[in-house]
């Protein structure tokens, strides 16, 4: 039964007047006729005693409405829960990252300070996702912005504005051969003992690494860490190789984080979005990341 009938239904046992309970629900009384026959029709008994003069409740529509009230309570209270949780999800605006790395960091921080101040009662929630294909959490609506390195085409229902480029870079401990030389480029990654982050959410990345090296004509085989591990050189001869982020050093005093000299080849980071984006907040959260990395 449409609910709505649940309701009309109880009105009119509550008034037991068909006009009184028309006038009340906003419908003709026919309509209200129309429906309780109809309701009595699927329910297979008489729910009211009606004549010319007198509206009445049967025995079985007495039992019927008190149980078709609890239906009604309940189904207004998930409404209003339901409508309650999308008011806080459209209120918290979720964003997605590397947001570990400091000019990122610092980029968001002063976007949210800047939105704040003239988006009152703005929450956000940040979500350090680090090397990974964020660009497809934002499509699913996991995420409403996303700090995202752009690998070549990308979903047409997003919306990129391009921040800086980050180069490619090593990290690897201090005693290996390439922690020391003084200038470093693509071709002295031939040979090297390369490890790389758990092929978990990372495939758009990992293919875009294995195109850059072809480029560069390097045919080394890249050994994937298994999901969940953090992605260490887990001994001296074995090299982690991707993104350059400095601050990966900060994991033991015994490693040694390099960009690559070679800047021929580098990861487009891009602040991203759902092209169809209505949510006021986000959009003012997009443009305040767009403005301020202009300003650096």
């Amino acid at each position: 039964m449409d609910i709505s009938y649940c309701n009309e239904l109880v009105v009119l046992a509550d008034c037991l007047s068909f006009s009184q309970a028309a006038d009340r629900l906003f419908i003709t009384q026919s309509t209200l006729s129309k429906h309780v026959a109809t309701a009595e029709k699927e329910a297979g008994f008489r729910i009211f005693d009606r004549d010319t003069t007198k509206v009445e409740l049967t025995e079985s529509g007495r039992v019927y409405i008190e149980r078709l009230r609890e239906v009604a309570k309940k189904y207004a209270q998930a409404v209003s829960e339901g409508l309650e949780l999308q008011r806080n999800a459209e209120a918290t605006i979720r964003v997605v990252g590397p947001l570990m790395n400091d000019a990122i960091a610092a980029l968001v921080t002063h976007a949210h300070t800047q939105v704040s101040a003239t988006c009152g009662g703005l929450k956000t929630s940040l979500t350090e996702v680090g090397v990974r294909d964020s660009c497809e959490r934002v499509v699913s609506h996991e995420a409403d912005l996303g700090i995202v390195f752009r690998y070549g085409k990308e979903s047409r229902s997003l919306r990129f504005e391009h921040l800086f480029s980050i180069p490619f870079g090593i990290a690897c401990y201090r005693t290996h051969p390439l922690a020391k030389k003084e200038r470093l480029g693509f071709s002295d990654l031939e040979g090297a003992r390369i490890v790389s982050y758990p092929l978990e959410d990372r495939a758009r990345y990992h293919a875009f690494v294995q195109e850059v090296l072809k480029r560069h004509g390097i045919d080394t085989c890249i050994e994937h860490l298994e999901a969940g591990t953090l992605c260490f050189p887990e001994a001296d001869d074995r090299v982690v190789f991707g993104v350059h982020f400095p601050g990966y050093a900060r994991y033991g005093t015994d490693l040694v984080t390099r960009p690559l000299d070679d800047t021929s080849d580098v990861f487009d980071v891009c602040v991203v979005r759902r092209k169809k984006e209505t949510n006021a907040g986000v959009l003012a959260f997009f443009d305040a990341i767009v403005e301020q990395n202009r300003r650096r």
